[in-house]
């Protein structure tokens, strides 16, 4: 069965459950019964970097890029 990972729209937690393709998505958190959204993700492949590739900065938030264009990573709970 595939793995969905979601994200809640109230508290920011992520997580990750196995479901069938046939199964319709959580609208619920686990956590705070906030409203969740399921999130794309890259799947369980791989990526072979080559010398000098630079690996991605990650926030709080997840995103790859800082929320507000700053260096320093946010603390808003939020799956952007």
């Amino acid at each position: 069965m595939p793995v969905y990972e979601y994200c809640c729209d109230a508290c920011g937690k992520r997580f990750e459950i196995s479901q069938s393709m046939h199964d319709a998505p959580l609208d619920t958190c686990i956590e705070c019964r906030g409203k969740v959204r399921r999130i794309l993700s890259g799947g369980s492949g791989f990526i072979i970097k080559g010398a000098g590739s630079e690996v991605p900065v990650r926030t709080h938030c997840g995103k790859s890029e800082m929320c507000c264009g700053s260096r320093t990573p946010c603390d808003t709970p939020h799956c952007g």
